[in-house]
């Protein structure tokens, strides 16, 4: 009896750690490369731990090997769902980075490093430690753990049923990334594109002086200006974006409070 009770919670203490790693795999700050793998390790099961300790009985499986299965993969899947949603801020903020790199003509550095092609730019790597820092300042970190350990009691363990408002709610905040992009980008598309107006009407007015030839450090020069004027702004933009992903994140997990 004893053997079998223990069994229970070995299992009940897997599918926390499961939902738990999930949320710690792809979340964002977490899953930074300059964080320690054996540190999120540690975090996944002392936290897998302290919630299975406040839990009042194990989670009885049906089904055998196969029902064991399929609630890990929903419990995973929850825990990786909250992650990537939270991370959508920086996935808007990299993609409004990239267009900046674009139009400076500082992403022809990532496609020609022999070192690393994937590797980030400059420009994408500042906005990253850019948005961390805002993340942390606001406390997104504790936002996301707090919003996964809510899950427990709004969606029991191995009992997760899709329901079509949580895939709305994901699209609607792909919505929310795409437009936190184009506000972190606008100030310096629009000051480029004004800029690139006012060259092409020069070199029409006076052909002989070949002012097209300085375009790529005349449009970086301004883009430097640009974001030197606008770095408070665009901290206030990302912590806007993501205290609304984070709520929506609240508001799916408990519509009714």
């Amino acid at each position: 009896m004893e053997y079998t009770a223990l069994t229970t919670w070995n299992l009940t203490l897997l599918l926390v750690l499961v939902r738990l790693g999930g949320m710690f795999a792809v979340s964002p700050v977490f899953s930074h490369t300059t964080v320690p793998m054996k540190l999120r390790y540690f975090l996944a099961v002392a936290a897998a731990v302290a919630v299975t300790g406040r839990l009042g009985q194990p989670v009885a499986i049906a089904g055998g090997t196969g029902g064991l299965l399929v609630a890990l993969g929903g419990e995973l899947l929850i825990g990786v769902a909250i992650g990537w949603t939270a991370g959508l801020v920086f996935v808007g903020v990299e993609l409004g980075a990239y267009h900046i790199a674009s139009q400076m003509g500082l992403s022809l550095g990532e496609m020609f490093n022999p070192v690393s092609p994937s590797a980030p730019g400059v420009m994408r790597r500042f906005f990253s430690l850019l948005a961390i820092v805002v993340f942390l300042g606001i406390g997104g970190h504790r936002s996301v753990i707090s919003a996964v350990l809510k899950t427990f009691s709004v969606v029991p363990l191995a009992g997760m049923t899709p329901s079509p408002g949580v895939f709305e709610t994901m699209i609607s905040l792909t919505a929310v990334s795409f437009v936190l992009a184009l506000k972190v980008a606008a100030p310096v598309l629009i000051t480029l594109l004004l800029a690139g107006i006012a060259m092409g009407m020069l070199q029409r007015s006076v052909p002989q002086f070949h002012i097209l030839s300085m375009a790529l450090p005349v449009r970086a020069i301004l883009t430097l200006i640009v974001l030197a004027g606008a770095l408070v702004t665009l901290a206030a933009v990302v912590e806007t974006g993501t205290e609304i992903i984070l709520d929506s994140i609240g508001q799916v997990l408990a519509p009714g409070q």
